[in-house]
Formats: structure tokens, sequence, C-alpha cells
């Protein structure tokens, strides 16, 4: 009895696997490997903002020439490794894109929906 509650606890402590990815980030990640313009500006509401390092994208339009240029050409190599930190609404991402470990920050509307999200190298 020890052991399994043990167990529950360690299983408890650790961080919700890419399997578990609430429906805004399970979008993001099924349409950039797509390489799929069309379905990757589904996942975001209208007036959504996009940070990319330090610059910010704010609106489709902009998100669409930002992510033309720099996310779906190279689609296939993002992978969710883990969620690090999540909330309502809020979730924060470890992945792999091309050859460097990364930290998506996603936050989604009721509609789950991207309403902002900010991509940063790992420290």
């Amino acid at each position: 009895m020890l052991k399994r509650s043990l167990l529950a606890l360690v299983l408890l402590a650790q961080p919700l696997q890419a399997a578990d990815l609430p429906t805004a980030i399970a979008c993001y990640r099924d349409s950039t490997n797509a390489k799929n313009i069309d379905a990757y500006m589904a996942c975001f509401t209208e007036d959504a903002e996009m940070i990319d390092v330090s610059h910010t994208f704010t609106g489709r339009d902009a998100i669409r020439a930002w992510a033309l240029r720099e996310v779906i050409s190279h689609g296939d190599t993002f992978r969710h490794r883990r969620i690090l930190e999540t909330s309502e609404g809020y979730a924060k991402t470890e992945v792999n894109w091309l050859s460097w470990v990364v930290h998506y920050s996603y936050w989604w509307n009721k509609s789950g929906r991207i309403t902002r999200m900010s991509l940063q190298y790992a420290e």
C-alpha cells in the first residue's frame, strides 16, 4: 500500500506529457508538423499575439506571414518534450525545434484558440 501511494505521488509530481496536451497546443503541434498554414492559422484568434524571442507579431496577417517564413517550412522538426507549467488557459512547454530546445508559452480562450504565444530559448 505504501509503495502504491509513493508511486502515485511521484506520478502526480511529473509534468504533463505531450499526450496530455490541451486542445490549443495539440492544434499548434499537429498543424505545424503537417506544414499546413490554414490549419495553423485556425489555432489562433483574430487578434492573437506571437512573440518570437524579441519580435512581436500581432494579428492573423502578421502571424501568417511570420509562420510562412519561420515555421511551416521546418514544421516536421517540431516535437513537444513536456509541459513545464500549466494553469487554466495557460501552459509553458519544452519543445525541440530544429536543433534547439525551446520554451513555448501558450495562452488560450475558452474556445481553445490561442490568444497569445511566446517562443523563447530554453535557459
